[in-house]
């Protein structure tokens, strides 16, 4: 079983200052306090943060409805609630009006064009010609005012009212086993290449976990885990524990 892995550089200090505060002002003021979006590692940061209070509780929430990354934390009293709309965030609909096929990554470079920073953008969803955003309250009056074309195609963005269910769907989905659970031995199942090869990758530092940069070979891999390798694509990976009759991992990998 994996455990926290603590700060692993200045950033991640910094930022679990930030998230101490928050849990701070929470449990002193007695107020809902809230974080901007967090990804896969800055949310098991803040929690590691929270655990070291008591008397306040934690939730997080994306926005959307479904299988979604990013979220806000809200840290509040213990003995009140906290509801989606109490959260800064606003979801952005818009229709796409061109030839292009756009992806989420062509929505994110032209959001930090408009110098939004990454922490005030949770995720995006781009469904046939429509695309939602969700963004921090404060952020939205610019995305609408100022994002009104990605590449070739044209946008407009408004305030959505109505609830965004996302079931994500990946472009495959693979059922093999592996020798173990280390990252090397998963990368070179989910590449088919050998481990050799799936080293490589870790030691030019072009792995990475639930955002967080893989240093070892030996890193165990956990049931959900989100492997990102550069130039190769990004993994969700399942299993629940059981064996074939070698001893090997039964695992499944979906690839965004």
């Amino acid at each position: 079983m994996r455990g926290f892995i603590p700060p692993q550089n200045q950033e991640e200090t910094v930022f679990c200052k930030k998230a101490s505060s928050i849990c701070e002002k929470a449990e002193r003021m007695h107020i809902k306090a809230f974080s901007t979006f967090l990804d896969l590692r800055q949310k098991e940061l803040f929690i590691s943060q929270f655990n070291k209070y008591s008397g306040i509780k934690l939730e997080f929430y994306s926005g959307f409805e479904g299988d979604c990354e990013r979220v806000i934390a809200c840290v509040f009293d213990e003995y009140d609630q906290v509801f989606s709309y109490d959260y800064p965030i606003c979801i952005l609909k818009s229709e796409i009006k061109g030839d292009d096929k756009l992806t989420h990554r062509d929505f994110l470079g032209a959001l930090m064009n408009l110098m939004i920073k990454r922490e005030y953008i949770g995720d995006i969803i781009v469904e046939d010609n429509l695309c939602y955003i969700s963004c921090h309250n404060h952020m939205a009056p610019v995305v609408i005012g100022e994002l009104k074309q990605v590449k070739r195609s044209s946008v407009d963005f408004d305030y959505c009212d109505d609830t965004v269910i996302y079931q994500r769907v990946y472009s495959q989905q693979k059922s093999v086993t592996v020798a173990s659970m280390r990252i090397d031995a998963v990368i070179s199942a989910v590449l088919n290449c050998s481990r050799n090869e799936g080293s490589s990758y870790i030691k030019q530092g072009n792995v990475s976990t639930n955002h967080l940069l893989v240093k070892h070979s030996d890193f165990e891999i956990m049931n959900g885990d989100v492997i990102s390798i550069r130039g190769k694509g990004k993994y969700r990976i399942s299993f629940d524990g059981n064996k074939s009759r070698k001893d090997r991992f039964f695992i499944t990998y979906y690839k965004y």
